[in-house]
């Protein structure tokens, strides 16, 4: 059985990694298999190279705080629309 595994990296990341991978004669997700998969690594090592690019896994910086606060979404909702909610008690 496989597994997808979608990495989103910053460019200073990704363009030395790619250039690795090309000179290797592969693409990007074989070089990087073919690192994990290495032999020669110890299980100290395996762990601390999958620790290692895992820290990029699902890093986005959006510019902004994300969550489910429901006053800050409604709080920003009324910032940018215009509160039309007027109190009818």
């Amino acid at each position: 059985m496989s597994r997808l595994l979608t990495l989103e990296l910053s460019e200073d990341v990704y363009r030395p990694l790619a250039r690795t991978a090309a000179a290797s004669g592969q693409s990007l997700e074989e070089w990087a298999v073919d690192r994990l998969r290495r032999s020669d690594m110890s299980p100290e090592e395996y762990a601390a190279a999958l620790a290692r690019l895992l820290q990029h896994a699902g890093a986005v910086d959006l510019g902004r705080p994300t969550g489910a606060n429901n006053e800050n979404i409604d709080a920003d909702l009324a910032r940018e629309f215009g509160d039309a909610h007027e109190d009818s008690h």
